[in-house]
């Protein structure tokens, strides 16, 4: 069996990495080159015969997996990835069971995220000033925006591999209000202010979602 563990919360994968190890007698990491693991995954162990092994793999090439998803094995593999995968890259991983770890969201978010999906500007700047008054932190919020415009781009895109079907189709409804153009722009105004905050210089939050909520690609 082969794992994939992927996703944006990767506190929450790696807890489930370690849970996965204790059903195991023997684990260990990788190190060598991944064109060796076919040859071992398919040889007898003399030191661990009977025990149930498991393999982790940290970020692996996707195209150097040929040959481990065609290995004849007893051990087991977990490839364990510090990003979320692609609908694309997931489509190239045939067979193997696949966990997605999702940033966990509070349910009091959400109505703030909707609005701005929904380009209603004024539920949306109410909804974040009650949010920034019972102390939710503004860096999480904008955080929070990006997760929200990338599935926008997701569900636009067609890679919808691991989203809800309630949540797909409320996500086709939003991006109606958006364009590609907006889209892209809206990415671009977050990478901005991601590198005015390295730089100690934060933009307020209102004021982005100002214009995020008009029609950047006009």
């Amino acid at each position: 069996m082969i794992f994939v563990f992927h996703g944006d919360n990767q506190i929450k994968l790696r807890e489930e990495f370690l849970q996965l190890k204790k059903e195991y007698d023997e684990s260990r990491f990788w190190e060598k080159e991944l064109s060796l693991l076919p040859s071992y995954l398919s040889s007898p162990s003399l030191f661990s015969a009977g025990k149930k092994e498991l393999i982790a793999i940290e970020d692996p090439k996707l195209e150097e997996l040929g040959e481990i998803q065609s290995a004849k094995t007893e051990k087991d593999v977990v490839l364990l990835f510090s990003r979320r995968l692609s609908g694309r890259d997931i489509a190239k991983l045939k067979g193997m069971r696949i966990a997605t770890f999702w940033e966990d969201v509070p349910k009091n978010v959400f109505p703030f995220l909707d609005a701005l999906a929904a380009k209603e500007k004024g539920a949306a700047i109410v909804a974040m000033r009650s949010l920034i008054r019972a102390g939710a932190d503004p860096d999480f919020l904008l955080k929070m925006v990006g997760w929200q415009l990338r599935n926008l781009i997701r569900v636009r895109g067609g890679a919808t591999a691991g989203i809800s079907p309630y949540v797909i189709k409320k996500f086709e409804k939003f991006t109606k209000n958006w364009s590609t153009g907006d889209l892209r722009q809206a990415i671009s105004l977050l990478l901005v202010e991601d590198l005015r905050q390295k730089k100690g210089k934060k933009t307020p939050l209102e004021f982005l979602v100002n214009k995020l909520t008009q029609s950047l690609s006009s």
